[in-house]
């Protein structure tokens, strides 16, 4: 551990306010600072251990403009005179590094939101070249896929640009606040544009690493994608290939087709917008609309597969396969997205996008939500 403290020395520079470009706010504090503190763990990297030890040994102890730093090594204590020279060398690697692990946090999350898979579109794609999905479908995803580009445009634009009026000191946390700037209507990121564990897992990695987490998504893979899939697969071979007897038990196969595909298209444009939203790193209230949305828009079409009309041509296995698709995304709507993701999400944006500084009262990260 290394301890920072001044002693009987008021550098004239301690009188004077920062100005434009200043790292530090504020500028001098009287009680003992932690230079552990500003490291992820609490652990100084050696480097930063070396550099001190090595500036120490070469300060001249004449110097007036001098701060004695009390240093403290695995038990042993000792202190050192620096000059203001030195003392900026130590401001500035320590900003260097600093500054290097919020654009490596950065690239990291970057690199891992750009990936989007192709398998859906791939799908959505071969839904419509076979017939499979109804005009209706089409207009609603073309609806809301306008709706969020208008969102996501609405976000990325500048609120404002001009002066920030401070009307309380304690609103002033950095040097930059008191220069013109401007903002976006929504943030997705701090300013510092470092990425914080939360924003990159808004879930938390508790509930996302859980067995009950990975079988419900497993559950609605299958269900949603995979079963139906299948399905139209057979019923699309067996009418093309009428020997092979697969499309036997299927009469009137368009409608069967279209009642079959439009609930999974829109689970596959469902997923194409998530991609994209990620990749785009759109605030998170944004992100969390997107499953809110097709899957309220999806129950619709999952009533028309799993009640049909009287007289539908629906073979009783495929209603229900539609009847279980519907119970499954009620719940995963009312019972997870709702109360536990919209919940996460918007706690995520705020604590670490809008906030600046939260306090959070004793057990209550444990009752975010339905889920621990």
């Amino acid at each position: 551990q290394v301890v920072c403290r001044r002693e009987e020395h008021t550098s004239t520079t301690a009188m004077r306010a920062y100005g434009k470009g200043s790292e530090i706010w504020p500028e001098c504090n009287e009680e003992p600072i932690d230079l552990s503190a500003s490291f992820p763990g609490g652990k100084i990297p050696s480097a930063v251990v070396d550099m001190l030890e090595s500036d120490s040994s070469n300060i001249s102890t004449s110097n007036p403009d001098s701060t004695i730093i009390t240093a403290t090594y695995d038990g042993n204590s000792q202190k050192i005179k620096t000059t203001g020279r030195k003392r900026r060398a130590v401001r500035k690697t320590l900003s260097h590094i600093l500054k290097s692990a919020a654009k490596a946090s950065s690239r990291r999350a970057s690199e891992t939101t750009t990936a989007i898979d192709r398998t859906p579109a791939v799908l959505a794609a071969m839904l419509i070249g076979t017939k499979c999905v109804s005009l209706k479908s089409l207009t609603v995803v073309l609806a809301i896929s306008t709706y969020f580009i208008g969102l996501a445009s609405w976000c990325a634009a500048p609120k404002s640009s001009g002066t920030v009026s401070v009307i309380n000191v304690s609103d002033v946390h950095s040097a930059s606040d008191m220069h013109s700037y401007d903002h976006v209507n929504m943030p997705s990121l701090p300013e510092s544009k470092h990425v914080p564990n939360l924003v990159a897992n808004p879930l938390g990695l508790s509930l996302t690493t859980s067995n009950i987490y990975r079988l419900w998504l497993r559950l609605g893979a299958i269900l949603g994608l995979l079963l139906p899939a299948l399905a139209l697969s057979l019923s699309i071979v067996g009418s093309k290939y009428p020997p092979m007897g697969l499309g036997a038990f299927i009469e009137n196969a368009d409608h069967v087709r279209r009642s079959l595909g439009d609930p999974l298209f829109l689970l596959c444009f469902q997923a194409i917008t998530e991609g994209v939203s990620r990749a785009a790193l759109l605030p998170l209230p944004m992100r969390i609309l997107v499953p809110v949305v097709y899957n309220t828009v999806r129950l619709t079409s999952l009533h028309a597969w799993a009640f049909p009309a009287t007289g539908s041509t629906i073979p009783a296995s495929l209603r229900i396969l539609g009847v279980t698709n519907l119970l499954y995304w009620y719940a995963n709507l009312f019972l997870f997205l709702i109360p536990v993701g919209v919940v996460r999400y918007l706690r995520a944006h705020f604590f670490c996008v809008e906030a600046v500084e939260v306090t959070v009262r004793k057990g209550g990260n444990a009752s975010v939500g339905l889920l621990p």
